[in-house]
């Protein structure tokens, strides 16, 4: 389910940046295009300024230099960054390791989350209440949508139809991100064994951060169903796994349980 397709005013706004889309829905009743403009204005800031900083695909990036062997000081938010992605590696059993990325270190598989909450922090520092932002598939969702008074309900699309769903899950002042091989193919690595993940076609997380659901959506691809040995230990994180014809479900957001996958 969109946005678009609940009741209420509803503001939006796009763009492109990092070789894909980043989408702004905003469902504050009492806030003014202008309002939304400004906030929107920084939020295109931030976006380009990432991509600066974090992009595998520019030369002059921080990270590019990084990855070059470059040893010179860093912004404060690529420490940051490198700090989040030890903490994912930690708790996913080294299912997430961008140290071990082909090239050198890559935190491409966490940074779209964290950009999203970065940019969710800049909209509530405008004084907007009731938004969701979408960067590439993982989300950021603050507030409620449409009067409704259980978050944002955000489908999961089937792995082999992008205009079926899957499940509708509720996303309440939190992130939501998946990773898997329907739209960009064979591109999350097993650290392991540096081939092509094998564990899940298709894995969702939903939990209270937006740089550890997309790092755990990852890792989740890489180990399937078996990453309930680590992701069940997660207090307050949810997931869809999707391996071959079968959805397994984990967490407080879906009900626990295994299922097959219509076509």
């Amino acid at each position: 389910m969109t946005a678009t397709l609940l009741p209420g005013p509803l503001r939006t706004r796009v763009e492109h940046v990092w070789g894909t889309v980043v989408s702004l829905d905003v469902r504050d009743a009492d806030t003014t295009d202008t309002a939304v403009d400004a906030a929107w204005e920084s939020v295109r800031a931030e976006l380009h300024r990432i991509d600066a900083v974090f992009s595998t695909f520019r030369a002059d990036s921080v990270v590019s230099r990084l990855r070059a062997g470059g040893t010179h000081l860093v912004a404060d938010d690529v420490a940051e960054v490198i700090d989040r992605c030890l903490e994912a590696r930690h708790a996913t059993h080294g299912a997430f390791d961008p140290w071990q990325a082909r090239g050198g270190f890559d935190p491409s598989g966490l940074v779209k989350g964290w950009a999203a909450d970065r940019c969710a922090q800049i909209l509530h520092q405008h004084g907007l209440r009731s938004f969701s932002v979408d960067a590439a598939g993982d989300l950021a969702c603050r507030g409620t949508a449409g009067g409704a008074t259980r978050g944002w309900p955000i489908g999961i699309a089937h792995p082999d139809d992008s205009t079926a769903v899957v499940a509708v899950v509720d996303v309440l002042d939190g992130a939501i991100a998946t990773s898997g091989t329907s739209q960009r193919g064979e591109h999350v690595l097993d650290p392991l064994t540096g081939g092509p993940a094998r564990g899940a076609r298709q894995a969702t997380v939903v939990g209270p951060d937006g740089a550890l659901a997309d790092a755990y959506a990852t890792a989740l691809v890489v180990t399937g169903v078996s990453g309930a040995t680590w992701f069940t230990a997660l207090p307050g994180w949810s997931a869809y796994v999707v391996e071959g014809d079968t959805a397994t479900a984990w967490g407080p957001a879906f009900d626990d349980s295994a299922r097959g996958l219509e076509p």
